[in-house]
């Protein structure tokens, strides 16, 4: 190999221990690099199907929570309202009140439990102090105690970081 007009031979051991070297500051070098990058968006671990298919328990409560959901179907954020939708759950569903959400013309279908509720609103307000309220609303196969509010402590979403939502796969 010529550099700078000058001949220059390596021997085999030594062009190893070059490469040995050079991979051992990549391996060294690659966690640290990585850390130091930012993604352009944060997970969102749960998706909101509203189709009467999946069970929706868990993202219906963290979106009434506040926190960042996504729908299943797309991908994209679910805003503070939702509209003509249909929720298969399996369990209990809270609505904390002060989160700003609002579920209109719906229905939450709990098969197991042969349960039913559609109707009108449910509004969460935007006053922690006040109850949720629901207006027009069906109820079939529900206690007399359900869908009553009751005092709870204020709830915050999970993550309040205003970045981009993604899927993580």
């Amino acid at each position: 190999m010529r550099r700078h007009g000058t001949l220059v031979n390596h021997a085999p051991s030594d062009c190893l221990s070059r490469l040995a070297a050079a991979l051992t500051a990549v391996v060294l070098i690659s966690p640290a690099a990585r850390a130091a990058e930012k993604p352009p968006c944060e997970p969102v671990l749960l998706a909101l199907w509203g189709d009467g298919r999946h069970d929706d328990t868990k993202a219906l409560n963290a979106w009434f929570k506040g926190d960042r959901v996504v729908w299943g179907a797309n991908g994209e954020p679910v805003g503070a309202a939702i509209a003509g939708r249909v929720f298969r759950l399996s369990s209990t569903v809270f609505v904390p009140s002060g989160t700003g959400r609002r579920l209109e013309r719906f229905e939450m279908v709990w098969p197991a439990r042969r349960e039913r509720v559609s109707g009108g609103t449910i509004d969460a307000g935007n006053d922690h102090d006040m109850p949720a309220t629901t207006t027009g609303i069906v109820k079939i196969g529900a206690g007399p105690d359900e869908g009553v509010p009751y005092k709870a402590p204020p709830t915050t979403p999970a993550d309040q970081r205003s970045r981009r939502d993604c899927f993580v796969s």
